[in-house]
């Protein structure tokens, strides 16, 4: 049941008053998967590699390589419990969020569990035509699951992860990682946060290059520690998670990225580096998540109706089409995905790959239309976003080709869910 409140506040400014309704859910909802406008909630984050992109492993329980003296997971350690501080007083709901490495291809069954609970699954990807175990995915956690309110109890949380079998692509190792999670728990409105709202742009504003974004916050006790700009748009898919439209950001560690921008500090603005932020055939919100010292936040009312329009240039994202299950090369294998432009390529000025992989430095050729681009883009073991200059002359109006190659014998180069997009830039 939803019920509406409303709070009237100062705002930093001297003599100014704003009135901001805000929405407090009462009971859980499984149609929420991360924070909306108007939400008071705290995000408590099992920061296992802090800065870094470490993780824990996930290894199917029944294994059978397990019985192999020679394989060499079979002493790892498997559900190992993972401790988390959590905040109760006067919560409503929570959720969790998983920023995970999907693993060998095929494996099911990823789930986890707060204080022997039961086994809630970790959250997947959509839009594929196969299941999503089929498809090489790195979710980055702006999604999330809900997590029953007397699942968890206040103060120290034991989460436990486990692992399936490979349904498709079997070679009887079922496994993945687990870079970090957050517990997102909302809280009624008595719980002392801080608020604020969208001071530029205001509602049905026509924004072009590069604008200026900004926030007037206040609080009810600890200071504002900073201000993370989100913009609901269509947009590469960074999290992983499939939709193009949505709040855009993905996290590392629980802190969010590639979003409009984080202020740390009064005034409270940033500029929105939106070069490559495709045309939008929807209207646009911006929103802006305060967070005060302890940790509260709240997620300001959204600004609405608002349109992007350059004054001499215009940008199309063009999506990946036909993106094939097991996206990943090694020894000699080479696979392709399918991205149609509609439009002709006559004035264009600039074309870009974007795409999620991982452990892509494996590769030994990324191409386009039958020409190699580069030799390998990203890391080793681990995820990457990775931008490729296009040559104009390669742009056939219709459709395009992607393709990637390896011959290594080590771990295969992957391209993640939901597969690549062509960005190009016209003048008008």
């Amino acid at each position: 049941m939803r019920k509406n409140v409303r709070v009237k506040y100062s705002l930093s400014r001297p003599g100014l008053v704003c009135v901001v309704g805000l929405s407090v859910l009462l009971g859980a909802s499984p149609g929420w998967s991360q924070p909306k406008p108007g939400d008071i909630f705290r995000e408590f984050t099992f920061n296992y590699g802090k800065t870094q992109k470490v993780q824990f492993s996930e290894l199917d329980p029944n294994c059978p390589r397990k019985k192999d003296p020679a394989f060499g997971m079979r002493d790892k350690a498997h559900q190992v419990p993972k401790n988390i501080d959590i905040d109760l007083d006067r919560a409503v709901r929570a959720e969790m969020s998983v920023e995970y490495w999907g693993g060998h291809i095929g494996t099911a069954g990823q789930k986890f569990r707060v204080n022997g609970h039961d086994w809630i699954p970790v959250p997947q990807p959509t839009g594929m035509s196969g299941h999503p175990s089929c498809y090489y995915r790195t979710l980055l956690g702006n999604n999330a699951v809900p997590v029953p309110l007397d699942h968890l109890r206040q103060g120290t949380n034991v989460v436990q992860f486990t692992a399936g079998p490979q349904i498709k692509y079997n070679f009887n190792w079922g496994f993945y990682w687990i870079y970090d999670f957050t517990i997102r728990v909302y809280y009624d409105a008595a719980k002392p946060h801080p608020m604020g709202r969208i001071a530029s742009p205001t509602a049905g504003e026509v924004l072009g290059d590069r604008p200026a974004i900004s926030a007037e916050v206040a609080t009810s006790g600890a200071a504002v520690r900073q201000v993370d700009f989100v913009g609901l748009c269509e947009d590469y898919n960074w999290s992983g998670d499939g939709p193009f439209r949505q709040w855009q950001y993905h996290t590392e560690h629980g802190v969010r990225k590639h979003h409009i921008g984080t202020a740390t500090g009064a005034p409270f603005r940033v500029v929105w580096e939106n070069e490559w932020v495709p045309d939008q055939d929807q209207p646009m919100e911006i929103a802006a998540i305060v967070a005060d010292t302890t940790g509260m936040s709240f997620m300001t009312p959204a600004v609405t109706s608002l349109g992007l329009k350059r004054a001499k240039r215009s940008v199309k994202m063009y999506r990946a089409t036909e993106v094939p299950e097991a996206f990943g090369v090694r020894v000699q294998k080479r696979m392709t995905c399918k991205i149609s432009m509609p439009d002709s390529p006559q004035g264009a000025t600039k074309a870009r790959l974007l795409l999620s992989t991982w452990s892509a430095a494996h590769a030994d050729e990324i191409g386009w239309n039958d020409r190699q681009l580069v030799e390998r883009v990203g890391v080793v073991h681990n995820y990457s976003f990775d931008t490729i200059d296009v040559p104009l002359d390669l742009l056939h109006q219709g459709d395009n080709s992607f393709s990637i190659y390896s011959a290594t014998t080590e771990h295969a180069a992957e391209v993640n869910w939901p597969g690549p997009v062509l960005l190009v830039e016209f003048t008008k």
